[in-house]
């Protein structure tokens, strides 16, 4: 019953990777946590694809900042 709205790659810990898959339900937005491979895959697929983000604090990890 919602709308999907985007997926943000939210955290690195471990070396491993966590995701959230974004839907607006009744003019909240409600935030599911999944695999950065499901989102990234539920994203491309949908029409238009959804956009993909990545949280400044994951990037900082990822550089080394």
């Amino acid at each position: 019953g919602g709308e999907l709205q985007d997926v943000v790659i939210s955290e690195l810990k471990d070396h491993t990777y966590f995701a959230r898959l974004r839907v607006k339900r009744d003019g909240e937005l409600i935030k599911i946590d999944s695999r950065p491979s499901d989102s990234i895959a539920v994203a491309v697929t949908c029409d238009p694809a959804l956009p993909i983000y990545v949280s400044e604090e994951v990037l900082n990890d990822v550089l080394g900042e």
